[in-house]
């Protein structure tokens, strides 16, 4: 995660002062992050990034639910603080990736990805439905995902882009990494394909004026090889994605020794 690093020193240096919505900040626009995928898994190693709360929180996006109960049942609770009192944090991320204005995005994706070798550019995700913002305890930080189609060596190979409007550079960033990610390969298990490159594209990337004091911290750790990530392609091919389960996904060689750094999520 060097990548990282090098990007978090950058904004350390150059950000603009941002007076946000939630806080004071500093800021860049138009920045990016790539990484491979095809040999390891970018799960942050510099800090403890819980793997398990990664896939259940991309199995939910997958689940076309307002409601918060599967994550709450699996002692996940970054959703909690925005929920009302039936557990419905609305029309957001979750209800978006399969009822866009009554369409299921992730299968229409899957499907355009299968027909042929024909380059298909229109394989998207658009999760900032602005007619429906106002029904959305908070809009999603990734309004956009792409993936692309192409053949390498005869072999089909996906890669996948990432448009976010925001993104918290020391708490929401490096799980977003993870669950795209983590996406990416869940894709080319329906897609029968092979994961390559993944790109974030930030329109604007942003560390909280308390949170400083700590990344400053956590950049002078030194990355750790990264982690391998083993999914089951042929239990997954016959589910559908609502009902995909944990055990599918297995993640090997992480380092044991991740600090836990604490950032305030606002």
């Amino acid at each position: 995660m060097k990548n990282y690093i090098k990007l978090a020193k950058k904004i350390l240096r150059k950000g603009h002062k941002e007076e946000s919505r939630i806080g004071k900040t500093i800021a860049l626009h138009n920045q990016t992050l790539t990484f491979n995928l095809k040999k390891s898994f970018p799960l942050m190693t510099t800090k403890f990034v819980g793997n398990k709360s990664i896939v259940i929180e991309t199995l939910w996006y997958l689940k076309g639910t307002q409601y918060i109960n599967y994550l709450e049942k699996n002692n996940v609770r970054v959703w909690s603080k925005f929920a009302d009192s039936n557990n419905s944090v609305g029309k957001t991320y979750s209800y978006q990736f399969r009822n866009f204005n009554n369409i299921d995005q992730f299968k229409e994706v899957i499907a355009m990805l299968n027909k042929g070798k024909i380059t298909n550019r229109r394989a998207i995700i658009n999760l900032y439905n602005v007619g429906q913002l106002k029904e959305m305890s908070i809009p999603p930080c990734i309004a956009c995902i792409q993936f692309n189609m192409f053949f390498e060596k005869g072999k089909k190979t996906l890669n996948t882009s990432i448009y976010q409007r925001s993104g918290d550079f020391c708490l929401g960033v490096p799980y977003d990494i993870a669950e795209m990610s983590l996406l990416a390969h869940i894709v080319a298990a329906y897609t029968e394909s092979q994961v390559n490159d993944i790109t974030f594209f930030y329109s604007n990337i942003h560390i909280y004026k308390d949170h400083i004091k700590t990344l400053k911290k956590q950049i002078k750790e030194r990355p750790k090889k990264l982690p391998q990530l083993l999914i089951n392609v042929k239990a997954i091919q016959k589910k559908e994605p609502e009902d995909l389960t944990p055990d599918l996904f297995e993640f090997v060689n992480i380092p044991e020794d991740r600090k836990k750094f604490k950032y305030k999520l606002f």
